[in-house]
């Protein structure tokens, strides 16, 4: 397996870090579109599960995440997280000429992925949505419209993000690992950023019901994290849909505790065996 890091100028001139891992000879792409507050590094039990069957693993960091540029968790617009990542496949694109390439986000980042199919649908072979719903968390309408409000006032004021680490993962070393990484800041987040993440969810249920390509859609069935799964699922109308929901697991299935990321792995793995 072949490491890369670089970075790429995103909207309005950020260095946006990327990585990929390469297997000797990839026969498709999965492009990875992380969650709130974390990074590209955190996704090795996928990148692991999938180079040995010959797929090519990308991922960046978003702006304002990880090892990137910007206010951390920040963005001025959804737009800017599709742009940014546009940036990345066209890389992915221009170096893997002809080979397929597959979307897969999670938690925020399936409501980045599902904003960039809305635009790009056709570049891609298929779509990953994991720990993906309408809400985040529990919030109720008074917080929303308060994010709303506040984010045309203040931007780029934090507040607590309201996340607990201990419902990501069953595994107490992975849960651990999270909250010890210096590149992971989930305590707080901006204002503007809690607005584009409730409006993208909310959205969701309508904006995918004109998608037309394969889907792959797994989620935790104790998932607190984002919730209100039912009415995107319903919202699906593609011929090609696999929905799976894990009995008892957290938001992070394919960080849960090994016996049960493993059956999540494999059926990862075996949807894009079906599909590449």
């Amino acid at each position: 397996m072949k490491h890369i890091e670089s970075e790429f100028k995103g909207v309005g001139g950020l260095k946006i870090y990327y990585q990929a891992w390469l297997p000797d000879k990839p026969k498709a792409v999965v492009q990875v579109v992380h969650g709130f507050a974390e990074h590209s590094g955190r996704y090795m039990h996928v990148v692991n599960a999938l180079i040995p069957l010959g797929y090519a693993v990308y991922a960046d960091d978003h702006r304002g995440h990880g090892k990137s540029e910007g206010i951390i968790n920040f963005a001025n617009s959804m737009d800017e997280f599709v742009e940014d990542e546009k940036k990345l496949y066209d890389i992915i694109k221009n170096r893997h000429k002809g080979l397929p390439i597959f979307m897969l986000g999670h938690s925020m980042g399936s409501g980045i992925a599902v904003s960039f199919v809305i635009k790009y649908e056709s570049l891609l072979s298929g779509l990953i949505l994991s720990g993906s719903g309408k809400n985040y968390g529990n919030k109720g309408g008074a917080l929303k419209f308060m994010a709303k409000l506040i984010s045309k006032i203040a931007p780029k004021m934090s507040a607590s993000s309201g996340l607990d680490a201990n419902f990501l993962s069953h595994d107490p070393e992975e849960v651990k690992a999270y909250v010890e990484d210096p590149l992971v800041r989930y305590k707080k987040c901006t204002s503007k950023l809690a607005h584009i993440m409730f409006a993208a969810f909310s959205k969701m249920p309508e904006t995918v019901k004109d998608f037309k390509l394969p889907l792959l859609f797994q989620r935790g069935s104790d998932d607190q994290a984002v919730t209100e799964a039912e009415e995107v699922i319903s919202g699906f109308q593609m011929d090609d849909k696999t929905i799976i929901i894990y009995d008892d697991l957290y938001h992070e299935v394919y960080n849960e505790l090994e016996k049960d990321r493993k059956k999540v792995l494999k059926d990862l793995s075996d949807w894009l065996e079906k599909h590449f």
